[in-house]
Parts: structure tokens; C-alpha cells; sequence
């Protein structure tokens, strides 16, 4: 009966429970040293000079919160039953990089827990985080099949990081989701930093699920000009966000938080709406072939893409050729069966696809060819090479000829001066889009400086 209430059915390995109780064993004693420690500076009265004498110090302990990557990937194609013999292989693994005086434990599917004291320094962790990740890095044989992972580590230590089991977990998991966000399989230490980063993504995630109800959100819009005579043929719809206790929030904030939650879906659908019926008024007001450009997030890319297109077009009576929808190279290179068709209806209903930050995803030509494409859009991190720059030259050479080839278009994103703008109208580039030509405005101001471009002023 103790062996069931303190270990995993499955692993063999201690529950959380166990864990909890362990910790709290564990911290009871070092909790009160430091707390000693800390009370034998508050004693009032006269400074009374006392011999220096070193301190105890206090006994180390650390949490590592190990998360494992491509785990779910694993389960959902070859099933859970090879699911758990993988867990199981991973248990024995981490048994053999702990101590016997450590605590290790499964917490969750694909979590467990290295509770370790005890230690010389700091570089202790760092060889054990490193340890953890070399050996689960190594290919695992289940069921006749070979299957890889990775591991994501948080690391949190007593005191600095919580003096209490729960504190000290959080605080590790909260390393542990950062170092996912670096790019997985690496480990990362709790910090202050961290804390103030984290405390400041959950406000924008707590702020944002108000900000479609509230109106936050809004629409800017920049202009897109023909390369040969500066006139202006569209514009990009950019989302931008104020929020009344955090400010102009940027979308380089924002638009990750949106992506990781899946409101960016409920946003999207918003911003392409919103965006095809400012183009509808555009054109009836200002000029009727005016284009839109619209962002979409790889979170998009979906069977319900085409009903979200195809309901803002009817919906606002936009021509579809007006609309040009903007997507990553990633897009293209993630899950090519799955985007082809969507991209292929898409194309059919008359509606343009751009590439965008063409030249940062290594995309090969073969998925070029593949795709229907209508435009290519250059960085702006090639561009703000131009005209000095040699190999900013040269890409950007290559890429227009490139472009031509195929029979796409090519839009030139970041131009900031006459020389950029002239070099690229030398070279062929159709369009251009930049601070030179204009910054993201709202609507009504995009409207006012179109007519006097229009009207040559």
C-alpha cells in the first residue's frame, strides 16, 4: 500500500505526492537556517563590534523540471501503448543520471522531477541538466522502431529562487517553458528577469482574451507603391494594440502570445474581415484597384481558412484579386500536403499568395515551383544592404530574376532611402513598401495621403 500511494503506476518512479513530501522534509531544516541566518541581523539597539565569524552555510537543494520534446508526436502516430514503453525507457534513463540521495519523480505524461542537494557549486547543475539531455538525446528502441527526443529543462535553487516546495516548482517550470522557448532540448536557470518577463506575458495573455471584446485592437495600414512611378497600389494591413494599462503594446509581443493561446484565430478572422471592408471603401472612394495585403499566422493555416476567406469576400463584396494573403516560407516547409490544397483553393477563388520575408526560411526552389505563388516579398534585412552592400546585391539580384522566372512579382519590404528605391526599380522589382514611401497609418490618414498622391500635391 505505501509502494502504490508514493510511486507512478507506470514508471515505477515516485509521485507527485512523494514529491511534495519529500520537498517539504527536505526544505523544513534549510528554511529555518536561512531564517536563522537572517534574524541575526535584525538585533536593535547600539552596533555592538563583533569578531567576524563566518557563517554556516546553508545546505543546497535544487529543482530540475524536465520536460521531454516530440514525446506527443510520438504517442499520437505510434500509439500509447508504445507511448508508455517510451516513459518507462525514459525512467530507467534518468535513474541513471541522479544519485542515490536524489529524489526523482513523474509528475505528469511527459514531466518528472530531479530534486537534488548537497552539491559543491553551481556547475554541478549544469553537468547534470547536461547529463539528462545527452542521454535522452540517444535513440530509443521500442517495439522493433528507433525514436528520438529531446528534453527542455528549468532549473530553480533554494533560497533565491522560493523557499518553499510549491515557489521552487513553479519557478522551474516557469525555466523550464523559457527554455522551450529558446528552441528546446537546453536547460535554463530560474531568474529574477525571467520572472518580471513572465509576469508581463501573462498580463498581455490576461489582457488580450478583453481585447477583441473591448476594442483594443485596430488596424494600420501601410502603403505598397509601383516600383516604375512611386504611385500608391495597395497597402499592408498591420495589427496594432493599445491597451489602457499596458500601453501600445508591440506586435512582436503580442502576435507570439496570440499564436501559443489560439486567439490569434478568433483575431485573424477579425483583422481579414475587418481589413477586406476598409479595402471595399477604399476602392469606391480612392482608388478602384487599389490591393490589400494581409498577414496570416502559420496557426491559420487550416481547413477553416478557406471558410474565413470566403466569408469576409462575400461578406464585404471585395473582389478576390484584391486580396493578397501573406504567409511564412515556414508555412510552405512545415506540412506541404497539408497546405497544397489549401493553397490550390485558395488560388482558384482568384485570391493572391505572397511569400513574405522571402530569403530567411531556406526555402528551396523545388517548393517554389510547387506552389501557387503569386509574389515574393524581399527582407528588409536584404535590402538595407542596397546599393553598397555586395551580397545584398547580389541576393537581391537573384531573387527578382528568380521571381520572374516563375512568373511571380516581387515587393520590396523596408525601403528607407532614394538609392534603395532607385537600385530596385533598376533591377525590376514591381513594388516597394517602406518608411520612404510611408509609415503605418489609420485609416482615415492612409485615405488622406493616397488622394494627394493621387491628385499630385
Amino acid at each position: 500500500m505505501q509502494h502504490l500511494a508514493t510511486r507512478d503506476s507506470l514508471t515505477g518512479l515516485y509521485n507527485r505526492a512523494f514529491l511534495a513530501d519529500r520537498m517539504g522534509e527536505l526544505l523544513a531544516p534549510r528554511a529555518g537556517q536561512v531564517d536563522g541566518h537572517a534574524g541575526g541581523h535584525g538585533v536593535r539597539g547600539p552596533a555592538v563590534p563583533r569578531p567576524a565569524v563566518p557563517e554556516p552555510a546553508v545546505p543546497k537543494l535544487a529543482v530540475l523540471f524536465v520536460d521531454l520534446d516530440g514525446f506527443k508526436k510520438v504517442n499520437d502516430i505510434a500509439g500509447h501503448q508504445a507511448g508508455d514503453a517510451l516513459l518507462r525507457s525514459v525512467a530507467v534513463r534518468l535513474a541513471g543520471c541522479v544519485r542515490g540521495t536524489d529524489t526523482l519523480a513523474r509528475v505528469g505524461g511527459d514531466e518528472f522531477v530531479i530534486v537534488t542537494g548537497e552539491y559543491g557549486d553551481p556547475s554541478f547543475l549544469t553537468a547534470l541538466a547536461q547529463r539528462v539531455l545527452d542521454t535522452i538525446a540517444l535513440p530509443f528502441a521500442v517495439g522493433g522502431n528507433e525514436y528520438y527526443l529531446g528534453a527542455s529543462i528549468g532549473i530553480s535553487v533554494f533560497p533565491g529562487d522560493g523557499r518553499d516546495a510549491q515557489t521552487l516548482m513553479r519557478n522551474a517550470d516557469s525555466a523550464m517553458y523559457d527554455a522551450k522557448q529558446r528552441g528546446r532540448n537546453n536547460f535554463q536557470f530560474f531568474t529574477a528577469e525571467l520572472s518580471e518577463r513572465l509576469q508581463r506575458r501573462f498580463a498581455i495573455e490576461q489582457s488580450l482574451r478583453r481585447a477583441l471584446s473591448s476594442h483594443e485592437l485596430s488596424l494600420a495600414y501601410q502603403p505598397i507603391v509601383e516600383g516604375a512611378t512611386g504611385r500608391i497600389v495597395g497597402a499592408e494591413a498591420l495589427l496594432r494594440w493599445h491597451n489602457g494599462e499596458l500601453g501600445h503594446v508591440s506586435p512582436a509581443e503580442f502576435i507570439p502570445v496570440a499564436e501559443d493561446t489560439g486567439l490569434i484565430i478568433d483575431i485573424g478572422r477579425r483583422v481579414l474581415e475587418n481589413a477586406c471592408m476598409q479595402t471595399v471603401e477604399w476602392r469606391r472612394t480612392v482608388m478602384p484597384q487599389l490591393m490589400i495585403a494581409v498577414n496570416l499566422s502559420p496557426r491559420q493555416i487550416s481547413g477553416e481558412l478557406i471558410g474565413h476567406v470566403a466569408s469576409s469576400l462575400e461578406r464585404t463584396g471585395l473582389d478576390a484579386s484584391a486580396l493578397e494573403l501573406e504567409i511564412t516560407e515556414g508555412v510552405l516547409m512545415r506540412d506541404s500536403d497539408a497546405v497544397m490544397p489549401l493553397l490550390m483553393t485558395l488560388a482558384r477563388m482568384g485570391v493572391r499568395i505572397s511569400v513574405d520575408d522571402f530569403g530567411t526560411g531556406y526555402s528551396s526552389l523545388s517548393y517554389l515551383k510547387r506552389f501557387p505563388l503569386h509574389s515574393l516579398k524581399v527582407d528588409r534585412s536584404f535590402v538595407a544592404g542596397l546599393p553598397g552592400h555586395r551580397d545584398a546585391v547580389a541576393i537581391t539580384h537573384a531573387v527578382v530574376a528568380m521571381a520572374h522566372s516563375l512568373g511571380m512579382n516581387v515587393t520590396a519590404e523596408g525601403v528607407e532611402t532614394t538609392e534603395q528605391a532607385a537600385f530596385l526599380r533598376s533591377i525590376g522589382c514591381e513594388r516597394q513598401q517602406g518608411y520612404l514611401f510611408g509609415r503605418p497609418v489609420v485609416a482615415g490618414d492612409f485615405a488622406r495621403e493616397a488622394h494627394r498622391l493621387q491628385a499630385g500635391v
